[in-house]
């Protein structure tokens, strides 16, 4: 004769069931979470980020702690040429460099994190690392290049124009127009 074991239906053994059946689940449930973070954590790859142009980075949003504007006039053998749009504004990855342009109005935003000095040859830099701006740099190669700050000739390397507020800067490859902007059109911008 076989005797049937009985189950113990005690209030402690009902317990000890119920939590059993609890561990059942969330044990599962807490390695998978564990292994989707683990693996997440290997297989994570940042977003890209575009390299500093000399010294100029690349941020996702603007900085606005030190903002102003300077203009750019190009002129090459007398005829002036249009500035592009989006100069340091990359679309991938997203960032926009501390100097860029978002219109083809030859106007030079300025926005860092802080205060500094900025310069004619660190926009053209960018420019030139950013821009679909092979042909124009190619075009003008080898030709002599003469500078006018606020309509007076710059005497010294172009390159080290400080870009400062509502600052005009005329850059003339070859022969240099009969009149020289002494002023940059900066429309509603008032710094």
């Amino acid at each position: 004769m076989s005797k049937k074991k009985r189950r113990d239906d005690s209030y402690f053994a009902v317990d000890r069931r119920r939590k059993r059946k609890y561990m059942m689940i969330i044990i599962p449930v807490i390695i998978a979470v564990a292994a989707a973070s683990i693996a997440g954590a290997i297989l994570y790859q940042p977003p890209p980020t575009a390299m500093a142009v000399s010294g100029i980075e690349c941020n996702r949003s603007e900085q606005l702690n030190y903002h102003v504007h300077s203009g750019i006039d190009i002129f090459v053998n007398g005829a002036q040429q249009q500035v592009p749009s989006n100069i340091g504004i990359l679309s991938s990855p997203s960032c926009l460099y501390w100097l860029h342009t978002h219109t083809a109005d030859g106007i030079i935003h300025v926005e860092a994190p802080q205060t500094r000095e900025f310069t004619l040859g660190q926009f053209l830099d960018v420019w030139q690392q950013t821009g679909n701006s092979t042909a124009f740099f190619d075009s003008v190669s080898g030709m002599p290049v003469t500078a006018y700050v606020d309509g007076q000739r710059f005497e010294g390397d172009y390159r080290t124009i400080p870009l400062e507020s509502l600052r005009s800067v005329v850059l003339a490859y070859g022969t240099p127009p009969e009149d020289i902007p002494a002023e940059h059109d900066f429309g509603e911008i008032t710094r």
